[in-house]
This record gives structure tokens, sequence and C-alpha cells, in this order.
């Protein structure tokens, strides 16, 4: 009669366990099949993203590191001639990192914002900040940006409305972008 007990208690824990194993087992193995393939599609769009935000015949993978921090950033080049640099960056929005290419010319501005992920932000809002209408605003810009809700001026950049967060985010990707660009070109790589 104790055991019987005993087994009644234990049972539900028993079976919760084997399903946990198995579902842990299941998402494993699925991460094992994929992560290869949603590895390679994110490089095809961080490529995509690039040859959008600067044009050129090639492009040339580089690190800087910079403020403690290591950056990849691509030189862009016609035949040896280098035009520009893109630079993928992420920054913290309202529901996790915004991530980021910008491009930015040979003369220090930016050709271009290509925002490559923002899934996590507020749909309807946060996510508006990949519309062009947002995006360029910061074409041409050269100096540090700030953000401002309404009536921007020279160096501010008007906010996506109710997104002030996610375009905050963007704007610091765009500053790190241009300090990159200064940090690489004082080292002569103009």
């Amino acid at each position: 009669m104790k055991n019987n007990k005993i087994w009644l208690f234990l049972k539900p824990i028993v079976v919760l366990t084997v399903i946990a194993a198995v579902m842990a087992g299941l998402l494993g193995g699925t991460n094992l099949l994929t992560k290869d393939k949603i590895a390679e599609l994110a490089e095809a769009n961080e490529t995509a993203a690039v040859e959008k935000v600067i044009k050129a015949e090639k492009y040339e993978n580089g690190k800087i590191d910079y403020n403690g921090s290591e950056y990849p950033y691509f030189r862009a080049l016609n035949g040896t001639e280098t035009v520009g640099f893109a630079f993928s960056l992420s920054a913290n929005g309202y529901g996790g990192a915004v991530k980021t290419v910008v491009g930015v010319d040979v003369n220090g501005k930016i050709t271009a914002v290509e925002i490559t992920d923002v899934s996590n932000e507020t749909p309807g809002l946060g996510q508006n900040a990949t519309r062009a209408d947002f995006t360029d605003r910061f074409k041409e810009k050269s100096e540090a940006l700030t953000v401002v809700k309404s009536g921007a001026k020279e160096n501010e950049i008007q906010a996506v409305t109710g997104a002030t967060i996610t375009s905050k985010a963007v704007t610091t990707t765009v500053n790190i972008a241009l300090e990159l660009f200064a940090e690489i070109t004082k080292e002569g790589g103009k």
C-alpha cells in the first residue's frame, strides 16, 4: 500500500522528466540541423545590405579595434581605389538588438542605412524604422547625430512616431559608423 502511494506521487514527475528530456533532445537536434543554414542566410542578408549601402566592384573584409571592442567592416573598392566603407553594427532598442549596415563614402558622409533586423521591436512602431522615409534621413550626414521627437535641425534625426528608443538605437549605430570611419582613415585606410 505504501509503495502504491509513492508511485502515485512519483509517476507525474517521471513522466514530465521523460517528456522534457525528449523535447530537449528534439530541440537540440533541430538546432544542429538548422544552425549552418541560418548562419548562411544571415551572411547572405548582410552581403546584400552591404551592396545596398555602398556600391562598388568588390568588398574586402576588415576589423578594427576601437574603444575596447572589435568591429567588422567592409572596404568598398572600385579597382584598387577605396570608394567607402560599410559597417555592420547593432545597438539595443526597445525590445532587443537593432542590427544595421551603414555605408560611409570616402568623404565621411553616410550613403545609406539598411536595417537588417528589428524583429524584437514593436510591430507597427519600432519596426517602422525599416521604412525609407526614416532611413533616408541619415543620407549625406557626416557628424554625430541626436534624436528629437519633432522639428529636426542640421545634426538631428526626427524619431519614428512612437519609436524613439528604436530611432535612438539606429542613430547610435550611425554615430558608431562615423567614429569607425574617422578611426580607419586616421590610420591611413582611405
